[in-house]
C-alpha cells in the first residue's frame, strides 16, 4: 500500500495571469451545484503534475471573510481528496463556488468527490482527432 503525503505546496498554485486566462478561454468545465470545476491541459514549464486555484465571486459573496472560509474549505476538501485525481501531466484547473450562501465542510466535500468522480471517467481527456468520421 503507498502512503500518500496529504499537502499541497505552494508550486501546485495556479496564479499566472496568462495560464488563467488560457483556462477560462480554452478550457473545459464541469458543475455539481455549488462547485463548478474549469480544467485545460497546458504545457508550463514548472515540474508538478497539476496546478490548481480556488475562487469565490465577491459578487457572490460580499464580505472578504466569507469568501475566505470558503476557499479554506475547497482548498481543505481537495487536499484530501487529490490522489484521486486521475489526471495526465500539466493540466490546469480552477475550483469556483457558485451559490449565495455559506456552505458547510460536508457538502464541499461531498460535491467535490463527485466532481473528481466524473473527471475520472476515461473519456474526459481524449481529444478527438479531425479525421475522425
Amino acid at each position: 500500500m503507498t502512503q500518500h503525503k496529504y499537502t499541497l505546496p505552494r508550486q501546485r498554485s495556479l496564479k499566472r495571469k496568462l495560464l488563467i486566462d488560457a483556462l477560462f478561454k480554452e478550457g473545459h468545465s464541469v458543475v455539481v451545484y455549488p462547485l463548478r470545476l474549469v480544467y485545460l491541459q497546458v504545457d508550463y514549464p514548472e515540474d508538478v503534475p497539476y496546478m490548481v486555484g480556488f475562487s469565490v465571486p465577491k459578487k457572490k459573496i460580499r464580505k472578504a471573510v466569507q469568501r475566505n472560509r470558503i476557499k479554506r474549505l475547497m482548498r481543505e476538501s481537495f487536499r484530501l481528496q487529490q490522489h484521486q485525481l486521475n489526471l495526465p501531466d500539466k493540466t490546469i484547473m480552477m475550483w469556483i463556488y457558485l451559490d449565495k450562501k455559506l456552505p458547510d465542510y460536508e457538502t464541499i466535500y461531498n460535491k467535490m468527490t463527485l466532481i473528481i468522480n466524473e473527471l475520472s471517467k476515461p473519456a474526459r481527456f481524449s481529444k478527438p482527432s479531425r479525421f475522425d468520421n
